[in-house]
């Protein structure tokens, strides 16, 4: 009953998480007339290129604010997942296969597909009731936690960079970390302790919020850059709990 509730209350404020996240990457479209930078990359040549960046942040901003109430949660989730998914099949999956080895691509692809994924996990949620995810989606989720893994170690130099300075060993951390998510996704894959692997990712993610990109915003107040990286760290950390918490990833 116990462990129940928990997962509960986890899962609500997954949901928060993943609203406020919205939220923030919405706003800053809506201030910068601008979409969110290489996770929206949309050419500069488009018509109405601010007009549109500027729409854009109305559809996050709203769908945030709906994911946050109850009564409008499944709406909201919708909206946002649906949004995504158009950058992940629009703008992200052309050029990752036009791109086969570069990693930068499948990289994005990867962080925008899991951003989409919690959305669709979340209003599914909303409609059928707690934990009530698909096993491919699932499997999609640790398709991209393979992804962030791999990226972990080949741009090693640039996420232990990204490391706080007052912790030692920071290029172990990076290699650490990035193998951590690989085997998340390795487990989620193979249905091996699910809720075990999803829970430390969820988890290690969050720790990324409060230890590296919290401290950067405050420490660089007002960019641009900072925020929208705490935002989208914000959102995939809510993902993973959405995962973490499901009755799906309870199953071998």
């Amino acid at each position: 009953m116990a462990s129940r509730k928990g997962s509960n209350v986890a899962a609500a404020a997954a949901a928060i998480g993943m609203a406020a996240g919205l939220c923030g990457l919405g706003a800053l479209s809506l201030i910068y007339q601008d979409y969110a930078l290489q996770w929206e990359p949309v050419p500069a040549s488009w018509p109405q290129h601010a007009a549109l960046g500027a729409l854009s942040g109305v559809i996050l901003l709203g769908g945030g604010v709906m994911m946050a109430m109850v009564r409008t949660q499944a709406l909201g989730a919708g909206v946002a997942a649906a949004f995504i998914g158009l950058w992940v099949l629009g703008l992200h999956l052309p050029k990752a296969i036009a791109s086969p080895s570069d990693l930068t691509e499948w990289l994005a692809l990867a962080e925008c597909s899991a951003m989409a994924l919690g959305g669709f996990l979340l209003r599914r949620e909303a409609l059928s009731g707690p934990g009530r995810l698909s096993d491919i989606e699932v499997r999609l989720f640790g398709l991209c936690c393979l992804v962030f893994g791999l990226s972990h170690f080949a741009y090693a130099k640039f996420t232990a960079a990204m490391v706080p300075a007052w912790l030692p060993a920071r290029l172990d951390l990076a290699y650490l970390t990035g193998a951590i998510h690989a085997l998340v996704g390795l487990a989620l894959l193979a249905g091996f302790q699910r809720r075990w692997a999803a829970t430390v990712e969820a988890l290690m993610m969050t720790s990324f919020v409060a230890l590296v990109h919290l401290p950067r915003v405050a420490a660089h107040r007002g960019d641009r850059t900072e925020l929208t990286l705490l935002f989208v760290a914000v959102i995939l950390s809510a993902s993973a709990w959405i995962v973490a918490t499901s009755r799906t990833a309870a199953r071998r």
